[in-house]
């Protein structure tokens, strides 16, 4: 190693993941570089043989790896914090227990393409998508990006922007950390924490596949319910306080991205048959949505004039002989 040379963190996230976490380790661990880097697993308090694996490594790479844990399990967000309060890293790299990087260089090449480029704030590589249940075939996640410079401008739209695979996220530590308070709220990690990134420059993707996303039943990203109230609601709140921190400057891009969670909250089984509940969301997403209501029509049939009213002017219409 030469001197003076940037010390990488790894935040590496886990809660039960005894199936996969021996592997995610030593991914990090046979990582060749010529600078330093250490190794914060937040472990969240696993009921599995998770923590006994974590263990054992911290007591073999005592200088490399630390583990940090809260007295209960308390989440994603409250693990990734304890991870991130621990870190000190020029830059901070992502993996979750699950995943697991595959090429050696993984984090040379990010090191040196941010040493070299110091207007950049973060910058990812592609990533290949793996399935452990099931018979589907392993694919590249990202196969025909049109660009490979972003910035914040790109990452908002009326549906939830998401290409960059965590396991391959690699940030300027102190363009995320500390963080935003609501962030210990929230239910998604990786989206506010590249939005905010993104306030401090550009993002760059690397075309190499460095990394392995596993998609399974207990996956986060198989625990994300579109017709759950309370995570559209969640991300509702995410997304109104990325939109304050952002300065409003994409405020247009903001509203209609909201108005898509809004929708969403409309047809949530939570709202189901909660006429006035239902009114002030769909009120809110005309609003938001204003002049280019995209489904204007299905919210004013749906939601906000009443069923018996509906019933009431067809039954006016068929006994003034206007329908059958």
């Amino acid at each position: 190693m030469t001197q003076n040379q940037p010390l990488v963190s790894v935040h590496l996230l886990t809660y039960n993941h005894v199936k996969f976490i021996r592997q995610s380790i030593e991914s990090v661990v046979n990582q060749k570089t010529n600078f330093p880097f250490e190794i914060i697993i937040g472990d969240d308090c696993s009921t599995d043989g998770t923590s006994l694996i974590v263990d054992e490594y911290a007591l073999k790479y005592p200088e490399l790896i630390k583990v940090v844990r809260g007295k209960t399990n308390g989440g994603p967000q409250p693990n990734s914090i304890r991870i991130l309060e621990n870190c000190k890293g020029k830059y901070m790299a992502a993996l979750e227990g699950d995943d697991y990087w595959i090429d050696e260089l993984k984090l040379q090449k990010q090191v040196d393409f941010m040493e070299a480029n110091p207007d950049f704030a973060m910058c990812f590589t592609n990533t290949r998508v793996e399935f452990f249940e099931g018979k589907e075939e392993p694919y590249i996640l990202n196969q025909d990006l049109e660009k490979d410079v972003f910035e914040l401008k790109d990452l908002i739209a009326e549906t939830e922007v998401w290409f960059m695979g965590t396991a391959t996220l690699f940030y300027k530590l102190n363009v995320i950390f500390p963080v935003e308070p609501w962030f210990h709220k929230t239910k998604s990690g990786d989206i506010p924490m590249i939005m905010l990134a993104a306030r401090h420059g550009k993002i760059k993707f690397l075309d190499s596949v460095t990394a392995a996303y596993r998609r399974h039943a207990a996956g986060a990203s198989n625990t994300d319910h579109k017709d759950d109230a309370v995570f559209l609601e969640n991300r509702i709140m995410m997304y109104t306080n990325l939109d304050k921190d952002t300065a409003y400057k994409f405020h247009d891009k903001f509203k209609r991205n909201l108005g898509g969670w809004y929708y969403l909250l409309l047809n949530s089984k939570q709202y189901q048959g909660f006429y006035f509940k239902k009114f002030g969301v769909a009120l809110k997403y005309i609003s938001l949505m204003y002049p280019n209501i995209t489904h204007l029509k299905l919210v004013i049939r749906d939601h906000i004039i009443p069923l018996w009213m509906m019933e009431f002017s067809r039954y006016i219409r068929r006994t003034l002989g206007m329908i059958n």
